[in-house]
């Protein structure tokens, strides 16, 4: 049996670190700096598993 290619949703695992580290050096420079949300998209990563809507 093969690999399977699934499809998938890629969280942005880099963006979210990249962002947490910017972030908490900020914060720990000036600690009276307002709290700040990060909302990275998730997008799908579509694959063989993904088929057409049916007509």
């Amino acid at each position: 049996m093969g690999p399977i290619s699934l499809t998938s949703v890629d969280q942005a695992g880099r963006e979210i670190g990249r962002n947490a580290a910017r972030l908490l050096l900020e914060r720990s420079a000036d600690r009276g700096k307002p709290s700040v949300q990060a909302k990275p998209s998730p997008t799908p990563v579509e694959r063989r598993t993904t088929a057409r809507p049916s007509a």
